[in-house]
């Protein structure tokens, strides 16, 4: 899966590791590659703490393109419900993702992978 191959829970790609502040080479590397609608994207291998680094991304850029599309089509949160998460809800969120993202490598980060 991407997601463990790439130590990226959420799966994000190198576009969005580096507009959520991540930098190239210290924080993530070109990952995996991978199509969708005819184009190349990249999956940011991360390089540190999945968690913190996924955090740190949606803290940035949040559950919405600048468009007001959603980022995930399984996960759409307002800012205000991700700003109101505990460091522990974020884990758990991100761990939503794991999980719907397939990964399975990683399940000892998230205490409640694959609760409801």
């Amino acid at each position: 899966m991407r997601t463990d191959d790439n130590n990226n829970p959420a799966a994000i790609i190198t576009q969005l590791a580096a507009q959520g502040g991540l930098i190239e080479g210290v924080d993530y590397v070109q990952g995996t590659p991978f199509e969708a609608g005819g184009v190349t994207y990249y999956t940011a291998k991360l390089l540190g703490d999945p968690i913190a680094l996924t955090i740190k991304v949606i803290d940035k850029v949040h559950y919405k393109t600048a468009s007001g599309a959603p980022r995930w089509p399984y996960a759409d949160l307002p800012n205000w419900v991700w700003n109101g998460f505990t460091t522990d809800q974020k884990r758990d969120m991100i761990g939503y993702h794991y999980m719907m993202e397939g990964g399975t490598a990683m399940r000892g980060l998230f205490p409640r992978f694959g609760q409801a």
